[in-house]
């Protein structure tokens, strides 16, 4: 798929996000066709009259809630074809989703097209008609290819629940014709494949001609952002398998959490709050039942990314902004405020005890630059255990504050001490870590500790 772009390119998340997707189609050669075309219609009308195609193509992005809606159901009807038990009930489910992709996808798409042709296909035009329209056109391909999708005799039939199974002959009967049921479950998901291919083709164009765009001031719309919260949790290398919203809220559906991978999930939920701040609550679920979803508030979210925004560009911050997000989750999952401060205090005084024990060789040869890393990293866990004390009722938060002080304050006296003197400092933070650990992450412990 590489040879869709320029190699002068950069491969940015969302291109490589294009690139796979056109891979992994049901009909790849057919979506690589159908990119390639769209691909270099947009890229000429884009050089020739940038204005107008820019304003096509945003009207066309306007739709993308009816786009995703579109997709939702077209996602359901393959899963209920899959699931079906009887011939009749794979019809229905075949049939559906034939009427969903040619009147949802191949008419949306058609209107596109002709709109950068310079024509209009009239509002609530029949596909009869936007199939006269496109084969009108026959020195443009695309037309031709999009064209190609639309049986109006099955469409027809369909509109008028003039089809039906016929058991006795094992044949799907459409206007009394007898019709191969797998001929249009295959034409479906070519059409689909055809119009997905449509829009990674136009993709490319804009990244490929990135000077010629032409932004307008609208804000993104509600699927923008969705797109943009799972480009940020793919950033953060922890996959998403799905997003939803109610309101103010957002679910993310994600694998299991682990220990190993908790840090990640709270990468990603910060990085989805930078790119949509106006979310009130995050909950993030896992794939086993039973399992319960991490659940923060944007008083977790801030908080951590206050910690977290002076580090973005100069290191990782997430083992310090980790832990006002931590401290706000054990709070939304129902947690005593004793069982938070401990889990905070936990993996606070790990993190010390743990880069101690990995600079020890360095500080052994009194390494200076272990010490100064040393030092920067417990007065950031510091910071962070600070910031999360300020979620947390009051007796667990003086807890809390005492320890990030003393952290504090070991960080100020250790600046004038010699290198290899650190290799046996923070002892406040040993003591703290045989006394809480193990944490208590119910996202993660919660089946252990039913089953126990």
């Amino acid at each position: 798929m590489r040879h869709l772009i320029d190699d002068s390119l950069p491969l940015t998340v969302k291109l490589l996000h294009h690139l796979a997707s056109l891979a992994l189609s049901d009909r790849p050669l057919l979506a690589h066709r159908a990119a390639f075309l769209a691909r270099d219609l947009v890229t000429s009308h884009l050089k020739a009259e940038p204005e107008h195609a820019c304003s096509v193509i945003t009207r066309h992005v306007d739709r993308e809630p009816e786009m995703l809606s579109s997709h939702r159901g077209q996602v359901a009807y393959r899963d209920a074809y899959n699931r079906a038990a009887h011939q009749e009930e794979k019809a229905r489910a075949v049939m559906d989703l034939h009427r969903a992709v040619l009147e949802g996808d191949v008419k949306r798409t058609a209107a596109v097209v002709m709109e950068l042709l310079g024509r209009a296909v009239p509002e609530g035009a029949s596909l009869s008609t936007v199939r006269d329209l496109l084969a009108a056109e026959d020195s443009e391909p695309l037309c031709k290819f999009l064209a190609s999708t639309i049986r109006t005799e099955w469409r027809n039939a369909n509109a008028h629940e003039d089809f039906r199974w016929d058991p006795v002959n094992s044949t799907l009967l459409l206007g009394g014709q007898p019709t191969d049921l797998e001929q249009v479950l295959d034409a479906a998901i070519r059409a689909r494949a055809i119009c997905h291919g449509f829009e990674h083709g136009v993709a490319l164009a804009y990244a490929q001609n990135a000077p010629l765009i032409i932004w307008g001031a609208e804000e993104a719309n509600y699927v923008g952002r969705d797109l943009s919260i799972l480009q940020a949790a793919g950033e953060s290398r922890f996959p998403v398998l799905d997003i939803r919203r109610n309101g103010s809220l957002v679910r993310l559906d994600g694998p299991d959490i682990s220990v190993e991978t908790l840090r990640e999930a709270c990468r990603a939920l910060l990085r989805a709050a930078l790119a949509d701040p106006s979310i009130e609550r995050w909950e993030l679920c896992q794939t086993s039942p039973g399992r319960p979803p991490l659940c923060v508030d944007r008083t977790g979210t801030h908080a951590g990314l206050q910690v977290a925004e002076p580090l973005w560009e100069l290191a990782d911050p997430l083992p310090f902004a980790v832990l006002p997000l931590l401290a706000n989750a054990m709070t939304n999952a129902g947690e005593p405020a004793e069982t938070a401060v401990s889990t905070v205090l936990c993996l606070a005084a790990a993190h010390v005890v743990g880069e101690r024990d990995r600079l020890f060789p360095a500080l052994a040869q009194d390494d200076s630059a272990a010490k100064d890393e040393l030092i920067s990293t417990a007065k950031l866990i510091s910071d962070g255990a600070k910031a999360a004390a300020q979620l947390l009722e009051r007796p667990a938060r003086r807890k809390l504050l005492a320890f990030a002080e003393v952290l504090a304050g070991d960080c100020h006296r250790l600046r004038s001490a010699r290198a290899f003197e650190l290799a046996h400092e923070f002892v406040p933070a040993d003591r703290v870590l045989r006394r809480h650990a193990p944490a208590r992450l119910p996202w993660v412990t919660a089946l252990d500790d039913s089953g126990g």
